[in-house]
């Protein structure tokens, strides 16, 4: 991957609350706040990690459901497919949120 140089610097005046959201905003998207304000400004969406590990967990919990599914050879199927589709939803109703 090429290393894109980025020599041309942009001066922002902001009062210092102003600052302290973006300085927090920032950090809770685990970036610099050079890059949270180059990614804002440039219109992307910036996720905070705890929202992407979220996301995350809800992927991993939803695979141990269909193992607990699996193993049980469908004993639990209504309860594990009630499970599956509670955490399908959230996990659609998140990613919709973050897009």
């Amino acid at each position: 991957m090429e290393r894109v140089l980025r020599n041309c610097r942009l001066y922002l005046r902001v009062t210092p609350d102003e600052y302290a959201t973006i300085k927090e905003q920032a950090e809770l998207s685990g970036l610099s706040i050079s890059e949270y304000a180059r990614k804002r400004m440039l219109g992307f969406h910036v996720m905070a990690k705890s929202e992407l590990n979220i996301l995350k967990e809800l992927r991993r919990l939803g695979g141990l459901v269909k193992h607990v599914y699996s193993e049980s050879q469908g004993l639990y199927s209504s309860e594990t497919s009630a499970a599956l589709n509670a955490l399908t939803s959230y996990a659609h109703t998140l990613e919709r949120e973050l897009s």
